[in-house]
């Protein structure tokens, strides 16, 4: 009589879970066929609007609280898009394509099945939030981080050059000029490189020093470039004002908006890095993946180095939402990456060969089951596979963003705009931008979003942006204003206020 861990049986009902498991995932991509534009990416997408077909200048000509990597993508997707969602959602895929085949190439190291299962996972896990999760920049970052991966070689055998060096510090300096807090793993993986590279070849203090300067260098090189094109474009300014003057007064306040004291604030962070976590199946799955994986260390130096990197690079990216202490949901896809790929490791060294001691082992049928169990907890499966269905039956009209406020705001704005006529939008992520984009509105002034004048409101910084405004305002004498008071998340606390007289 067969039994599960039979040789055969085991083999042929993993294979027959892991062909389930991709169909949702084809069937989920085929639904985000209708997904568009939701929440910030509106927003960037219409930054990249103002930057493509008005020829503006970020900091310079319109006031922006993000990166000029974040930028320069978004700029780049509207070009080879020109704004048609459909465009959009085949690059996101396309993207998220090579994320997860660079995922298997460094996972296939401990094993085909771990390298399946990482990179099937976290495709479900990114697809699963809907449309207004995809593309975030915590996303669009973690994509040069995942081919980084790929520059730690899988064996010691061959020496490790100096490119792989230069490589790694090029990729994280690109996910540094979409968010700075990106690179913290980035000394992990240049340890990992360089340990490999003196366990081969036997490489001196010296050496370390060639390869960390080559990798720095790289490493500065986009922020380098992003600096220089902002200072010829008279934007350099602005920028430096809003990175050491603005973004202090921003990361002062908490993910609900609310201003609070340093005291609240340290027990805040310490509070939200543990209780907005949700990948704590995950988590667990990764302990158990880890504490299976540690008897087979000491049998391979490169494998060992990168479980190492992989277990350090999952730890930092956990506290990579408090440096910036909003804990919004796409602050964790970073560590929730690195937590699937961790996760995915309960498959390492399995299934385990049969031996005389076979019924003092672990039973093989045992990992498999722990991953799956995680999954089915974690990404709330059946739940997933209904949505899923549902999406797929309800049409275009199910993802009409906030909704149907975007497109009953664009259907008035396109009766009524006339050549030449601006809009000034008093919102933020309340859909007034996305409007203006499907409607090709010209912005009236350089502040295009007002959230920055009900924060801080007592500082020279925020009293001067709001003058400015007035004055602007003033002087563009905008067609229309877009004000949106509802479904929005007002700041609230110290030194706040909902009032502009």
């Amino acid at each position: 009589m067969k039994t599960l861990s039979d040789h055969r049986t085991l083999p042929r009902l993993h294979i027959a879970i892991l062909l389930l498991f991709a169909g949702l995932l084809l069937l989920q991509m085929i639904n985000t066929l209708e997904w568009r534009l939701e929440h910030d990416n509106a927003v960037l997408q219409y930054t990249a609007f103002m930057i493509d077909r008005l020829d503006m200048v970020p900091y310079r000509d319109f006031f922006e609280a993000n990166m000029p990597g974040t930028f320069a993508f978004h700029t780049i997707l509207a070009r080879i898009t020109a704004y048609n969602y459909l465009a959009y959602r085949l690059v996101d895929l396309g993207l998220l394509l090579v994320l997860l085949t660079a995922t298997y190439l460094f996972m296939s190291r401990f094993g085909r099945w771990t390298a399946l299962w990482a990179a099937l996972l976290f495709g479900l896990l990114y697809l699963r939030r809907g449309q207004g999760f995809v593309l975030q920049r915590d996303y669009i970052g973690l994509i040069p981080i995942a081919l980084a991966l790929l520059a730690v070689p899988s064996t010691v055998e061959r020496p490790i050059r100096l490119w792989r060096f230069a490589l790694i510090g090029l990729l994280f300096g690109i996910s540094a000029t979409i968010k700075p807090q990106l690179a913290i793993a980035y000394p992990v993986l240049f340890g990992t490189l360089f340990a490999l590279r003196r366990h081969a070849q036997e490489k001196s203090v010296a050496d370390f020093l060639k390869c960390a300067l080559l990798s720095g260098a790289m490493f500065v090189l986009p922020t380098l470039i992003a600096l220089i094109w902002l200072g010829a474009n008279l934007a350099l300014d602005p920028f430096l004002e809003l990175v050491f003057t603005y973004l202090p007064l921003y990361n002062q306040l908490t993910g609900e908006h609310e201003s609070v004291s340093a005291a609240q604030r340290l027990y805040y962070l310490a509070y939200s890095t543990f209780s907005k976590n949700r990948y704590w199946v995950f988590i667990a799955a990764a302990v158990v993946a880890y504490t299976r994986a540690a008897k087979y260390r000491g049998q391979d130096k490169a494998i060992d180095l990168s479980l190492a990197c992989l277990a350090l690079c999952t730890v930092l990216y956990a506290i990579y939402p408090t440096i910036a202490g909003k804990f919004w949901q796409y602050h964790f896809m970073p560590f929730a990456y690195f937590c699937t790929l961790s996760a995915a490791l309960l498959l390492y060294k399995w299934p385990a060969q049969p031996t005389t001691a076979a019924r003092n082992r672990l039973p093989a049928w045992l990992p498999l089951a722990i991953l799956l169990i995680a999954a089915l907890i974690q990404l709330k499966l059946p739940q997933y596979v209904l949505s899923t269905a549902d999406q797929l039956q309800s049409g275009p009209a199910a993802h009409a963003p906030k909704g149907g406020r975007v497109d009953e705001m664009a259907g008035w704005l396109e009766n009524h705009l006339q050549p030449g006529d601006t809009v000034q939008a008093l919102d933020w992520t309340g859909g007034t931008l996305q409007a203006m984009l499907l409607t090709g509105a010209k912005p009236a002034g350089r502040f295009i979003q007002d959230f920055h004048f009900y924060h801080h409101i007592s500082t020279p910084l925020i009293q001067g942006y709001r003058e400015s405004f007035i004055d602007e305002l003033r002087d563009a004498t905008p067609r229309f204003m877009v004000a949106v008071y509802t479904r929005i998340p007002w700041v609230s606390g110290i030194d706040t206020t909902r009032a502009f007289p």
